[in-house]
C-alpha cells in the first residue's frame, strides 16, 4: 500500500461539510469518502477491542469496519478488504489507510479523502498516521448551526448546549491545528456566495486544477451521501442557495439567538461574526443563565447534605 496524503473534511457538524463533500467529488481527480468515524467508532474504543495481535480481537475490529453502512455505500468489497489486512501490520492507522485507498482504486483516482467533521477533534491523531494529510475546515455562523441543529438526532436538547459544542469545536481548531500548516479554513458563508473563487482557492490548497464540474456537483448522482438514511442531508445534493445564510434570522427567537451570542462570544468574534441581537437581549439571557446555574449548584449542593 502506497504512502497515502488524504485530505480531511472537517468541522461542527452542520457547517456545510457535506456540500464541500459534493463539490470536491466532482472533480474527476478526487474521491471524498463519506463519514466513517473512525477515530470515534474504533480507534477510541481500542482498549474495547483489546491488543490487535490477538487474532479475535483483530478479526472483531475487521468486521466492525465493514459493518458500516459507509463501507456498503464506498462500494467496496469486505472479502477483499479483510483479505489484504491479513497481510498488513496490525494497526489502526494501516486499516484506515486500507479503506482509503481502496476506495481510491474503486474509483481511479489519484487524491482521496474522508469527510467525517468530528475529526476536527482529532487532527493530530491523524497527521500522527499520515503525516502529508491536508485538512480543510469549513466554518459556519454558530447561530446557523444551532438553528440546523433543531432538525437532527444528535442535539444536546438545549441551545445553551449545542451553542457550546459549536464553541469546543472552534476552540480546538484554533488551540490543537495540524503542523506545518497542514489544514485551510474556510467560510461556509464564502462557499456558499462565491463557490467558485472558493472552490478555486480550495483546489490552490491541495495543488489541483480547478474543474468546473465541481459547481455543477448537484448534476451528478449523489456519492457519499444517503439521504434515506440522513435526510437531513437533501440540500447538499440540491444547487446552492443563498436561502441558508439568513434563515436563522427568521427560525430562531431573540432569545435563542442572544443566547448563542453569549456563549460564543469569543469564538463568534475571533472568526468576524458580528452580534445581531441588541447588548440588553444578551446581558438579560447572561443573568438568567447564570442565576439558573447559581441555583442548580445550590440544589446540588443541599442533596448532597441530605444524602450525608
Amino acid at each position: 500500500m502506497s504512502t497515502l496524503a488524504p485530505i480531511f473534511l472537517v468541522g461542527c457538524p452542520r457547517s456545510g461539510t457535506t456540500l464541500l463533500q459534493q463539490m470536491l467529488d466532482a472533480h474527476p481527480e478526487v474521491a471524498i469518502a463519506p463519514e466513517t468515524h473512525f477515530i470515534r467508532n474504533f480507534w477510541l474504543k481500542r482498549e474495547q477491542y483489546g491488543n490487535l495481535e490477538n487474532d479475535r480481537a483483530y478479526q472483531a475490529l475487521l468486521h466492525a469496519i465493514v459493518a458500516l453502512p459507509e463501507f456498503t455505500e464506498m462500494e467496496l468489497s469486505a472479502a477483499d478488504f479483510v483479505a489484504i489486512a491479513q497481510t498488513l501490520e496490525r494497526s489502526y492507522k494501516n486499516l484506515l489507510g486500507l479503506l482509503l485507498d481502496q476506495f481510491r482504486q474503486k474509483r481511479a483516482v489519484t487524491m482521496v479523502g474522508e469527510k467525517t467533521p468530528n475529526h476536527l477533534l482529532y487532527m493530530q491523531i491523524l497527521q500522527e498516521f499520515f503525516p502529508e494529510a491536508r485538512f480543510i475546515h469549513i466554518i459556519r455562523d454558530p447561530r446557523a448551526v444551532v438553528n440546523s441543529w433543531k432538525k437532527v438526532p444528535w442535539t444536546t436538547g438545549s441551545v445553551v448546549g449545542d451553542a457550546g459544542v459549536w464553541r469546543r469545536y472552534m476552540a480546538t481548531a484554533r488551540q490543537c491545528p495540524p503542523a506545518h500548516g497542514a489544514i485551510y479554513s474556510l467560510h461556509y458563508e464564502a462557499l456558499v456566495s462565491d463557490p467558485e473563487a472558493s472552490l478555486k482557492a480550495v483546489c490552490q490548497f491541495l495543488g489541483l486544477p480547478f474543474q468546473m464540474a465541481m459547481l455543477d456537483y448537484y448534476r451528478q448522482d449523489p456519492r457519499g451521501v444517503n439521504v434515506s438514511r440522513e435526510p437531513w442531508k437533501g440540500n447538499a445534493v440540491k444547487p446552492v442557495s443563498s436561502d441558508s445564510l439568513t434563515r436563522w434570522q427568521q427560525e430562531m427567537t431573540a432569545e435563542e439567538i442572544a443566547t448563542v451570542e453569549w456563549v460564543a462570544k469569543a469564538e463568534m468574534t475571533g472568526l468576524s461574526y458580528e452580534p445581531y441581537a441588541s447588548n440588553w437581549q444578551v446581558l438579560r439571557v447572561a443573568t438568567q443563565l447564570k442565576t439558573r446555574r447559581t441555583l442548580d449548584r445550590a440544589r446540588q449542593y443541599v442533596e448532597k447534605q441530605i444524602k450525608r
